[in-house]
């Protein structure tokens, strides 16, 4: 019970953190909150027009006023509306996000399908031929900006070849570059990941042991190798959840892909504040739910954790 109440206390404070984070940082923009809502809305900037501007926006309070004033909106789920679009925040995110949701997942399973047999094979064959290849092709596709990679695959499979669609999400191929263009540079860290985790649990003195009595390696690598290197390969595996749904922006822009990263990049670019207020949180309370998954998964596959956590 002690622990749920810790990690109930901990994503409520989380969450507290972050929404002052967020809200300070719309603040630091160069220019007049007021003015910038009347500019998006083309309507006249005048001084009467900034005043009664500045007291429809709450801007005329203090800073402590409008936080608890914003907060408590936050809350109940009213982000306001948005200056640019003249949607409601929620609206605009939802609609957005199942995009963004559906990208995130097919590539975080073609990071899965990928690293982990090439991570295993090379933990298994440490500097053979072929783990010094896969490190080489690793070191390569990490070094690989995502906006070159997406051009040079449109350039290639779709203007070349005429095999997949340019941009857009309106055919069931429309998904494929997009996501390869996403996980590539994951896919080289993960598949380091999983060998070193491999690479580790192969020269521990059980398993070094468990061999030179004779005990096949097909046993050892299910049974103890996997076994023990899951926890570190989980963890990784779930971070990298949030970054897929919080770092598709350039991905996004590239491919024409109507998401959350292209709907913030829109609220950036025109400095639409209850806008960017929203995604931020979003973008917050995403790692903070994927924090609370990813201990949830360790304290299920861990007995260590387990039982740090029964002492506690």
């Amino acid at each position: 019970m002690k622990a749920v109440l810790k990690k109930i206390i901990s994503f409520i404070s989380g969450l507290l953190v972050i929404s002052i984070i967020t809200f300070i940082l719309t603040k630091f923009t160069s220019q007049d909150p007021a003015e910038n809502y009347l500019r998006i809305r083309h309507l006249p900037i005048t001084p009467a027009a900034l005043e009664n501007a500045r007291s429809y926006l709450g801007l005329d309070k203090s800073w402590i006023e409008q936080y608890l004033s914003w907060f408590v909106k936050v809350l109940h789920l009213d982000f306001g509306t948005s200056y640019l679009l003249k949607e409601s925040v929620v609206s605009l995110i939802a609609g957005r996000f199942l995009s963004t949701f559906y990208l995130g997942v097919t590539s975080f399973i073609l990071i899965i399908v990928v690293s982990i047999p090439i991570g295993v094979i090379s933990g298994l064959k440490t500097n053979s031929f072929f783990d010094k290849c896969v490190r080489f092709l690793g070191f390569t596709s990490v070094s690989m900006p995502a906006f070159w990679l997406g051009y040079m695959l449109i350039f290639i499979f779709s203007v070349k070849l005429g095999l997949l669609p340019v941009s857009g999400k309106n055919e069931p191929l429309s998904i494929v570059l997009p996501s390869i263009t996403l996980s590539f540079s994951l896919i080289g860290q993960y598949i380091a990941l999983v060998r070193k985790a491999v690479s580790t649990q192969l020269e521990s003195p059980h398993v070094e042991n468990a061999r030179m009595r004779g005990v096949k390696l097909r046993y050892l690598l299910p049974n103890h190798i996997l076994r023990n290197a899951l926890p570190s390969i989980a963890t990784g595996l779930s971070l990298t959840f949030v970054y897929l749904m919080t770092g598709s922006l350039i991905v996004e822009e590239v491919f024409s892909w109507n998401g959350l990263g292209s709907l913030f990049v829109e609220a950036i670019r025109s400095i639409d504040t209850p806008l960017i207020q929203g995604c931020m949180m979003l973008f917050g309370l995403l790692f903070l739910l994927n924090n609370g998954m990813t201990q949830a998964v360790n304290h299920w596959i861990d007995p260590r954790v387990r039982k740090r956590g029964n002492e506690s």
